[in-house]
């Protein structure tokens, strides 16, 4: 599981919680729930824990920008670059009319970007690689900017991007941004242009957490992680050797959620689930403990907010 999926544990259990140097917050009415899973332990002492989502929307269109540091750094992570690009491709939900374009995260580069059609359903590996070779050089790290000057002042971008569609902005560098526009300046302008945006980041995490032999602190992209984080986005360490599950994690953000992976291994006999404050009739999820997941019988509404709280069998070590 990705140590960046949000989840969240109730108000008196937050600082026993906060264990393996991770933060949890406090996310919508946890108390029901909490007394829901108390009365159904007959373990001494449980932990509990509570996790949550909010379902999101179903789209038919989906246009994904892919805003990557050309630097020569980045060199060692082509592999696993053009890996997670694959991953996606293959991975986006069949009835989703996609497009995936390529550029880079030089400020006016886009001057240069070549006007290929983007990557649609049928396209391969091949063609993702021929998009990538053909990205002009570039060195430069202000991915904010680039997305915006494309998007505002390529006229090729505009036969293409598709104003009833969502978006999903996945930035890839091992760098800081470093254009003058500020994180609220950017997540308002992109909130703005398109309704329904989503925003993904891999890069250089934490020092504390990444698993890049060595990281800078000057050099973690906090500014992206921030935007990341401003539209519940994914983050990925991009020294993860496979970036499949963020990817995936990235994915699911732009496609109703079905079923949920927990955070940990609960006694069976305590889960309970919440829709929108109510609790679930049993009958409308299945737990399925080979695999560790609740499954919805059917597929929450959009907008609900669902909460799965449980009492914890045994910790997953890195969740």
């Amino acid at each position: 599981m990705n140590v960046f999926k949000y989840l969240c544990v109730s108000a008196f259990l937050l600082l026993a919680s906060c264990y393996n140097g991770l933060d949890y917050v406090v996310h919508g009415s946890a108390t029901e729930v909490e007394t829901e899973v108390i009365i159904l332990t007959t373990e001494p002492d449980p932990d509990i824990w509570i996790e949550s989502f909010t379902q999101v929307a179903s789209y038919e269109k989906i246009d994904i920008l892919w805003v990557i540091d050309g630097s020569c750094s980045m060199q060692q992570h082509k592999t696993r670059l053009l890996s997670g690009i694959e991953h996606m491709m293959n991975n986006l939900p069949t009835d989703i009319n996609w497009r995936l374009k390529m550029i880079t995260a030089g400020e006016y580069k886009w001057i240069t970007q070549p006007t290929t059609f983007p990557l649609t359903r049928g396209d391969t590996i091949t063609d993702a690689m021929n998009m990538y070779n053909d990205l002009p050089n570039d060195g430069g790290e202000a991915g904010f900017a680039a997305t915006k000057n494309y998007i505002l002042d390529d006229a090729y971008a505009s036969t293409w991007l598709r104003s009833d569609a969502a978006m999903l902005v996945v930035f890839v560098s091992d760098e800081e941004e470093q254009s003058d526009i500020t994180v609220s300046e950017f997540t308002l302008w992109y909130e703005n242009y398109r309704k329904t945006a989503y925003i993904s980041f891999i890069g250089n995490v934490d020092p504390s957490v990444t698993l890049c032999p060595v990281v800078s602190s000057a050099d973690v992209g906090k500014k992206y992680i921030d935007a990341a984080n401003y539209f519940s986005g994914t983050v990925v360490d991009i020294c993860e050797a496979d970036w499949s599950s963020g990817v995936d994690d990235a994915t699911q953000k732009i496609e109703p959620i079905e079923e949920w992976e927990l955070a940990h291994v609960p006694y069976e006999h305590t889960i309970v689930v919440f829709e929108d404050g109510s609790k679930m009739d049993p009958a409308e999820w299945v737990y399925d403990p080979a695999i560790n997941i609740i499954e919805f019988v059917n597929t929450p509404p959009e907008g609900a907010l669902i909460e799965i709280g449980y009492a914890i069998k045994f910790y997953k070590l890195n969740p």
